[in-house]
Parts: C-alpha cells; structure tokens; sequence
C-alpha cells in the first residue's frame, strides 16, 4: 500500500498538510485528501506534483 505526505507549496516538515494519505479527491478547485483511517480533509488549491513512488504531493493552496 501507497501513503503520501501532502505539503503546501515545498516539501518541508513546516510545509506539511496531512499525512497517510491514500485517497486524492479533485472537484474544480477544492482538493479532498482522504487519510488511511478515513479522516478527510478539503482545501482549496491545485495539484501541483505528485510522486507516489516517494509517497509525496505538493499542492498550491489557495
């Protein structure tokens, strides 16, 4: 199973979102990242990167 770390805007401890994430939800502009325990989490913003061999999303947000 894959997790990833969600950062905004550079992939840094300061810059983390949430974590164990294994879900990515895109509606327009609101991105819905939904964790392996199900806790969901929306922000607005756009997908900048995604790496899921390293387990690493980089996000814009609004």
């Amino acid at each position: 199973m894959c997790l990833s770390t969600v950062y905004r805007g550079s992939q840094s401890e300061e810059n983390i979102c949430c974590k164990f994430v294994a879900k990515i939800e895109v509606d327009g502009d609101k991105l819905t990242f939904t964790d392996v325990l199900g806790e969901e989490l929306t922000v607005e913003g756009k997908l900048l990167s995604a790496d899921l061999t390293a387990g690493v999303v980089v996000i814009a947000a609004a």
